[in-house]
């Protein structure tokens, strides 16, 4: 090993005064990004900007550190760095859709899709604790 290293020592490269040296040895995957701005690492979702979607990213992780924050490059360069998606407060997002209308003919047999789907009376939720007590109908 000596002889060795006296023959190419100098070819070594060592990094630079001030390179993060974790951020050397981080794993990197390809993953293109969803029409609702997410990616998929490990079974785990992670967000990414909407500029991004459709294209494919470069990930960089640390394997030991599965759900925290990742680094995401485009084109060899630095864009974010991607969260997991909540899930819980994603739920709750309001998203811009465009109304699915229905071209009809007659305007009278247009259907109304939010009445339809709500129920036809309101839900008595102590009837139901009632007959589950009882004989099983409401």
């Amino acid at each position: 090993p000596l002889d060795r290293w006296a023959r190419v020592g100098e070819k070594v490269r060592y990094p630079e005064p001030g390179d993060d040296l974790d951020d050397l040895f981080l794993f990197e995957s390809k993953r293109k990004v969803q029409k609702d701005r997410t990616v998929s690492l490990n079974g785990m979702a992670y967000e990414i900007d909407a500029s991004l979607v459709g294209e494919t990213v470069t990930l960089r992780y640390n394997p030991s550190e599965q759900g925290k924050e990742i680094k995401v490059c485009h084109n060899g360069r630095f864009v974010q760095k991607a969260k997991l998606v909540d899930t819980y407060a994603n739920c709750f997002v309001k998203r811009d859709r465009p109304s699915k209308t229905i071209e009809a003919l007659d305007p009278e047999k247009a259907v109304d899709h939010k009445r339809e789907s709500r129920p036809k009376q309101p839900v008595n939720f102590s009837r139901i604790s009632e007959a589950e007590k009882g004989d099983g109908y409401v």
